[in-house]
This record gives C-alpha cells, sequence and structure tokens, in this order.
C-alpha cells in the first residue's frame, strides 16, 4: 500500500470481528511503529496490549459503569468544550454517524445502544494502552499523537482497523485492576485493534476533513 493510499484509507472503525490479532501481528506493527519520531529521541511511549480474557473483564465492567451512571474519570482530563469551527465539527461528526447508522435523533434508545458499544470498545478483540512515566514532558504528547498514528497506518497494511479510543481510559481504575498498569505511569489513550467487519454501515461512514486553506497560509512560497 503506498503512503498516500494508507493515509486516505485510515479511518477509526466502530465494529470489529470478534476474530482474535496474532501476537506476531501485533508484534509487527508495534515494531515498526517505533520508528516513529519522538523528541529528541527520547522514545517516552510505553504499550500494554490486552486481549482475551482480560479484555473481557475490562469491557464488562467499563460497559457496567456506564449503565450505571458512572462518571468517567481519566487521567487525564477530556476536553470539556471546543470553541467555533471546531465544535460545528465535532457535532457534525456525531450527526454524521448517526444518519449512517440509521438512528434518528429522537431514538434515545438506539443512541444508548450505540454509546454502549463504544463503552465496550465496539467488539474490538485488542486494546492498547499507551501510557508515560508520571514526570512526562509535555512535548510527549506530540510524541505519543506520532507513534499512534504510525500503528494505525501499519495496521492497515495487516489489514486491520483502528479506533484511537479515549473512553477506553475512562475508568483507569478498571484498566488498572487488570492490565497491571505500573504506578509510576499514567494511562493516557487506548487503541482499539482488530479485523473490521468490512459491511457495518459505522465503517462505511466516513468524517468530513477542511479544505486546505482553513488550516494553511504559504508565506514566502513561491508557485
Amino acid at each position: 500500500m503506498e503512503i498516500r493510499e494508507a493515509v486516505q484509507a485510515r479511518q477509526s472503525i466502530r465494529a470489529f470481528q470478534r476474530k482474535p490479532v496474532p501476537r506476531a501481528v501485533l508484534e509487527r506493527v508495534l515494531e515498526g511503529a517505533l520508528r516513529a519520531p519522538s523528541w529528541g529521541n527520547t522514545q517516552p511511549w510505553q504499550f500494554t496490549v490486552v486481549g482475551g480474557e482480560v479484555l473481557e473483564k475490562i469491557r464488562e465492567e467499563c460497559v457496567a459503569l456506564a449503565s450505571r451512571g458512572v462518571m468517567p474519570e481519566p487521567e487525564l482530563a477530556f476536553p470539556s468544550s471546543f470553541d467555533e469551527p471546531l465544535k460545528s465539527r465535532y457535532k457534525g461528526l456525531g450527526r454524521g454517524l448517526y444518519d449512517a447508522l440509521g438512528i434518528a435523533r429522537e431514538d434515545k434508545a438506539a443512541r444508548n445502544a450505540h454509546f454502549m458499544e463504544m463503552m465496550g470498545f465496539f467488539g474490538a478483540p485488542n486494546l492498547l494502552y499507551l501510557h508515560f512515566r508520571r514526570e512526562f514532558n509535555h512535548y510527549a504528547f506530540l510524541d505519543g499523537g506520532l507513534i499512534l498514528q504510525t500503528i494505525a497506518l501499519l495496521a492497515l497494511e495487516e489489514r486491520l482497523g483502528t479506533c484511537i479510543l479515549a473512553v477506553s481510559v475512562g475508568y483507569p481504575q478498571v484498566v488498572r485492576k487488570y492490565a497491571e498498569i505500573p504506578e509510576d505511569q499514567v494511562l493516557v489513550m487506548g487503541v482499539a485493534l482488530g479485523y473490521p467487519q468490512p459491511d457495518h454501515p459505522a465503517n462505511r461512514f466516513r468524517s468530513d476533513r477542511g479544505k486546505l486553506e482553513e488550516f494553511v497560509r504559504f508565506v514566502g512560497v513561491e508557485g
């Protein structure tokens, strides 16, 4: 797969097959991703990869907590609000996804069912948890984003899908209970990973992107 093709093909997968991903495949993806750049080659990332019964226990408890209305308390706070135009893009994503799923605005039951699917990590057979040492420099966030994107692109080569999923770290006490994240590490992000359900409407949905002129200025660049 060409680089540009991989970048265009990458998307958030929201329906996975329960088919396990072989450990050798996971190792190929992660080993390749270690070439991602980082500040001064510090390579601050650490990963814990979970699957099988461990992941099922995490999934079950997270869904149970969400069902009881327990609010997530991630170790790094989720954004609470957005200014325009970010707010419109954020809301537009939700509207577009619900439209693709055929869920009406007033259908609270269907919306709640989708939310519980999300809290169950969309059925992914594996989750990759990214964590840093607690004294990390804030530039490590940039490094973390770089390696997560690299993982997502390399996963495509293995016919895998990914979803960088903040809610997967919303109940860190559950993750720590089963995944044994070291206490000197802060839990940053999770990535759902597995084989996509190709015909699921959630996976046929593609979010919009802005135009180049919305984000880029050229200064002193000819041509």
